[in-house]
C-alpha cells in the first residue's frame, strides 16, 4: 500500500505575526497526536521548519498516528526567539481555545517550549489548561530543562522516546 501524501493546513491570524496551528496529516484526521511549541518560526502552511517538520515524521513514522498537530505556548511568532520580546502581546485567547480544543481529542501531547515558554509565563499557563482539558497522563515530552520546562524537540533525536511530563 502506497502512503497518501502528508497535507499541511495553518491558521494564521490577521496581522501575520501571529500563527495558532499548523497541521500536518497522512491518514485518519481522527487519531492524531499534538505537540505545544514555542512560536519563534516564519513557517506557514506552505513553508515548514526543522521543529514542526521533525515533529510530523516523528508522528508518522515513530508513534503511529494518522495526523500531527502543532499548537504553541504563545501565538505570537517571528524568525527568532528575541523577536517574541518585542511585543506587547505573546498570546491571544484565540490560541488557548485552539490548545483546549486538539488537547482535549489528541491521543496523546507533547510539550516542548523550553525556556524561553516558561519564562515568558505561558508554560505555567498552558499546564494549567492541560491539567483542565485532559488526561496529566497523556501529556508527554523529551525531557525537562534544569528549571523544569520540557526541553524543545530540534536537537532531540526522531526515536527520542518521550516522558510523563506531569510525573510527580
Amino acid at each position: 500500500m502506497v502512503n497518501p501524501p502528508i497535507r499541511s493546513q495553518a491558521s494564521i491570524v490577521t496581522p501575520v505575526w501571529f500563527r495558532l496551528v499548523r497541521l500536518r496529516y497522512w491518514g485518519n484526521h481522527d487519531d492524531f497526536a499534538c505537540g505545544i511549541s514555542m512560536n519563534p518560526s516564519g513557517a506557514a502552511e506552505d513553508v515548514g521548519d526543522p521543529t514542526v517538520d521533525g515533529m510530523a515524521k516523528r508522528a508518522k513514522e515513530h508513534w503511529g498516528v494518522g495526523a500531527y498537530y502543532q499548537l504553541n505556548v504563545m501565538s505570537i511568532r517571528g524568525t527568532y526567539s528575541s523577536d517574541l520580546a518585542k511585543t506587547a502581546i505573546i498570546n491571544l485567547p484565540e490560541n488557548d481555545a485552539w490548545i483546549r480544543r486538539i488537547a482535549a481529542k489528541a491521543r496523546f501531547v507533547v510539550v516542548s517550549w523550553g525556556n524561553p515558554g516558561h519564562a515568558s509565563g505561558r508554560g505555567p499557563a498552558v499546564e494549567s489548561i492541560l491539567r483542565e482539558v485532559c488526561n496529566p497522563a497523556k501529556v508527554l515530552c523529551f525531557g525537562k530543562n534544569k528549571n523544569g520546562s520540557p526541553v524543545h524537540p530540534l536537537y532531540q533525536r526522531l526515536e527520542a522516546p518521550l516522558v510523563p511530563y506531569f510525573a510527580e
